[in-house]
């Protein structure tokens, strides 16, 4: 079974034990431009994908591989 975008940024944010706000403001975004990201049904019916600077942000802040992050 394929590991989706939402399902990674939800599992780092529980990993991290933040809400969804905590995580968003830590990466200089709103809550609303990461729920774009973490729900699956925006994310597969608007085709998001998730830059490699901002996976690479992630991955710096919360020390996981960026493209671990976008690709799984």
């Amino acid at each position: 079974m394929t590991v989706t975008l939402s399902q990674r940024l939800n599992k780092i944010i529980s990993e991290q034990r933040l809400t969804k706000t905590a995580f968003a403001r830590s990466i200089g975004m709103t809550k609303n431009y990461i729920s774009i990201f973490t729900s699956e049904i925006s994310s597969s019916a608007r085709g998001s994908k998730l830059s490699p600077s901002l996976a690479q942000l992630i991955g710096l802040k919360y020390g996981y591989a960026p493209d671990r992050i976008l690709y799984g």
